[in-house]
């Protein structure tokens, strides 16, 4: 009696277990919403980027924050001789940690504005051919990658970068080159 009692019970979980844990769950959705996206200018964004200073090498231009070597009127500074700067160098490595005629540590800021912490970081996708542009921390010189990142920056703090330009193995010309700057919650 108490074996039958047994299977019994035993079938009568493992029925409930079916149900449970049943076949009628589904794997994938889809559903369409409306989402509302409103954009900002760089200074207004949940990731501020901006100029330190009114500078010459960081712009904020269009509402977006650009950057230009040498500086805007760099080829003219300070007299407009013969020995002002027309470029960066070949095969060569560039370090920029403040605008030209600035005050403060840094080429340009990246402030917090989001609701969490943010470790910040730079990619660059195209990198055949034109130069290498890395971002850094200009208080403790470390680059900052994907794999190395800031330390994090708390909502309303910022971080004063630089920018690294790296020249090898180009040809002398003029480039464009995308620059992204990432921030990513830290992983714990």
């Amino acid at each position: 009696m108490r074996r039958r009692t047994f299977i019994g019970g035993l079938g009568a979980i493992t029925a409930g277990g079916s149900v449970v844990f049943g076949s009628g769950a589904f794997t994938s959705v889809e559903a369409r919403r409306s989402i509302t996206v409103e954009t900002e200018d760089d200074h207004s964004a949940f990731l501020v980027l901006d100029e330190i200073d009114e500078g010459e090498r960081a712009d904020i231009d269009g509402g977006q924050l650009k950057f230009q070597f040498p500086g805007q009127s760099e080829h003219e500074y300070p007299d407009g001789d013969e020995t002002d700067p027309e470029g960066l160098g070949s095969d060569s490595i560039y370090r920029f940690s403040s605008d030209v005629g600035a005050d403060g540590p840094g080429l340009f800021e990246v402030k917090n504005q989001g609701t969490q912490s943010v470790e910040i970081y730079s990619t660059q996708a195209e990198t055949n051919g034109v130069p290498s542009v890395e971002m850094y921390d200009v208080e403790t010189g470390e680059l900052l990658t994907a794999d190395d990142p800031s330390a994090s920056i708390g909502v309303g703090e910022s971080l004063p970068a630089g920018l690294q330009i790296e020249t090898h193995d180009i040809d002398t010309d003029s480039y464009n080159v995308v620059l992204t700057i990432h921030a990513a919650a830290p992983e714990n």
